[in-house]
């Protein structure tokens, strides 16, 4: 099967989507079997075994006619519409489980692989965070609101490695507020926001605000490990975010890039893996961020939902969850459980949104009938769905929470679910948020966005621009 031209804004968590034309890189068999038990566990929980999906479980409607009932995994009785239609009140955790039950409660997820880039190793000579470069991220761009957008190389003392940090100045004038964009497991380069997310919504690119969009960190759950692993390297992500980039932000490069024109305010947004991390940072580091918003992602840590969720998101790329936080209920698990401690969001502006897992005509329509994007679709965003209701009704005993909620009645865990709570979540950060304040400096800080031709600044891959279609270049990661 080759993808189509859309899957890379479309591309979903856990598939890598190499490219137009390129086929999606297949699963092991062990891997298969992993989805297998994850069917039948699916099925023995929506009582499908016997013969139906539940009374709940379809939305006729929301089917396209065309698309025919196909087996899953050698399981002809359940069809794929059947066995995605699960409806809300059926809790994830049942699913688990059933599959706990069958003896896999460590089960392989769907789609994993190897990270899509070099793993990054210590490099013991960098002993110091610093901006080393700064250029143009779409050179060679007719459009001018481009000129906004840079790649930042710097360095990590704490990994001892570089990092591709790419950066959104407001509009010109004004000294605006910063919002960091975390993106989910693939944290691929171009990020999921220069690739069409939110840089690709005019509306976006209109807000008075800064936004900073890290790479490099996949399956990583944007967190500090305990350990360099051997296949993700050095992760000191929480460390990266609080101490080490602000700083080099405010600082800029002389010479090159003026800093970056910030009020003071920040807030963080993130989706699936990155909405964990977005809404664990605001929750342990309430003197830095006023507000945040996660989408689509899983805020417990502790029960076995949120256990699973963290440990599939690492196994996604082959990683080791222990190394990141030890074994499993450690204090460091513990630390990191937004459901059982959200104090730290109170007084925060806060926006959530997941959808049911269910199969609507959109997801038929990307994906047709492929299954193993069906399934671990709907698998995680059900995780999320679950989640964010718990989250929810923590909140309710915060003091001072300003919490929007949206939660979608149909929607598996892929960018056309994310994409449609972008410009809402910014709205409500920018809400809980410093306005920017009008000053007569330009904000592209001297980058000439043609200086570097069309060939593509380092590490840019040569981004379409903002005057390219969304997701017609580079991957969006999720």
């Amino acid at each position: 099967m080759t993808s189509r031209p859309d899957d890379k804004r479309h591309g979903i968590e856990g598939y890598d989507v190499e490219g137009t034309g390129r086929a999606i890189r297949r699963r092991p068999s062990a891997v298969l079997r992993g989805a297998a038990v994850v069917a039948v566990a699916l099925m023995t929980a929506s009582g499908a075994g016997a013969g139906t999906a539940g009374a709940q479980s379809l939305d006729p409607g929301s089917l396209v006619p065309s698309v025919a009932p196909g087996s899953l995994f050698g399981v002809p009785s359940l069809s794929v519409a059947a066995l995605t239609q699960l409806g809300a009140p059926i809790p994830l955790t049942s699913v688990l489980g059933s599959v706990a039950a069958a003896g896999s409660s460590d089960f392989p997820r769907p789609g994993s692989s190897h990270p899509s880039g070099p793993v990054p190793t210590r490099d013991g000579s960098i002993t110091q965070s610093t901006v080393r470069s700064v250029a143009p991220l779409f050179p060679g761009s007719m459009n001018p609101v481009d000129r906004r957008a840079e790649v930042w190389t710097v360095t990590s003392a704490s990994m001892q490695r570089t990092v591709r940090v790419e950066v959104y100045r407001a509009p010109d004038g004004v000294d605006a507020p910063n919002v960091y964009f975390l993106d989910g497991v693939g944290s691929e380069s171009p990020s999921g926001w220069s690739t069409g997310m939110g840089w690709g919504d005019p509306a976006l690119r209109d807000r008075a605000v800064n936004v900073i969009a890290p790479t490099g960190a996949p399956a990583s759950m944007w967190s500090d490990w305990q350990a360099d692993d051997p296949v993700l390297g050095p992760n000191q992500w929480e460390t990266f975010l609080i101490d080490e980039l602000p700083p080099l932000l405010e600082a800029g490069l002389p010479g090159t890039a003026a800093p970056l024109a910030h009020n003071g305010s920040w807030g963080v947004m993130g989706l699936s893996m990155g909405a964990s991390a977005a809404v664990h940072l605001a929750n342990t580091n309430p003197g830095m961020f006023d507000a945040v918003a996660g989408i689509s992602g899983a805020y417990s840590t502790m029960d076995e939902l949120g256990y699973q969720y963290a440990r599939l998101t690492v196994a996604a790329r082959n990683g080791d969850a222990t190394n990141m936080w030890g074994p499993r209920g450690s204090q460091t698990w513990r630390d990191h459980d937004t459901v059982s401690d959200p104090s730290g969001l109170a007084g925060k502006t806060v926006y959530l949104s997941a959808a049911t897992g269910r199969v609507g005509s959109a997801e038929l329509g990307h994906f047709g009938s492929n299954e193993m994007i069906l399934v671990d679709g709907h698998i995680l965003e059900k995780g999320s769905y679950e989640s964010t209701r718990r989250l929810e009704s923590e909140l309710a005993g915060v003091p001072g929470v300003d919490l929007r909620m949206n939660y979608m009645p149909t929607g598996i865990h892929n960018w056309p679910v994310f994409v449609t709570q972008m410009l809402p979540g910014m709205d409500h950060i920018l809400s809980g948020l410093s306005p920017a304040v009008p000053t007569m400096r330009t904000a592209a800080g001297g980058v000439d966005p043609g200086s570097l031709g069309s060939s593509g600044s380092a590490g840019s891959q040569a981004s379409a621009g903002s005057s390219g279609s969304v997701g017609s270049s580079g991957s969006a990661g999720n």
